[in-house]
């Protein structure tokens, strides 16, 4: 039996021969370039979930970072600007998403206590629908 390649201590295979597998030269095989396609989209897919999450947090992260008047102020002045908006005549109907968002935003802060959730309730549930 004759061994081919570098096994044998002989030269490598020419052009058309067995495939040399010990050849540092050689590419990577079908299942090895999909397994690394895979991975990259799924590394990639992570990456971008997470930036995704870490910038669904960036509007807590402000709020908890203002000093305790300035979000003491600016809960009173969004509270305020809800009233004026979505309740009384004007009501939820004219404004429905932007009373849906500053409801929402309103249920950040801890300063809402249950009054103003419950003020602020029918715009949540017109949000959902």
């Amino acid at each position: 039996m004759r061994l081919i390649g570098m096994m044998a201590g002989g030269p490598p295979p020419e052009d058309g021969e067995e495939e040399n597998v010990f050849s540092r030269a050689r590419g990577p095989s079908a299942s090895e370039r999909r397994t690394r396609k895979v991975l990259l989209i799924g590394l990639v897919l992570l990456l971008v979930g997470g930036v995704w999450l870490y910038l669904q947090g960036g509007e807590n992260r402000a709020l908890n970072a203002l000093s305790p008047v300035q979000r003491a102020s600016l809960f009173q002045e969004t509270r305020e600007s809800y009233r004026e908006m979505c309740t009384g005549d004007a009501g939820t109907s004219r404004f429905p998403k932007r009373c849906a968002q500053m409801a929402e935003f309103l249920t950040r802060f801890t300063e809402c206590d249950e009054p103003c959730r419950q003020e602020i309730a029918p715009a949540l549930q017109r949000a959902v629908r």
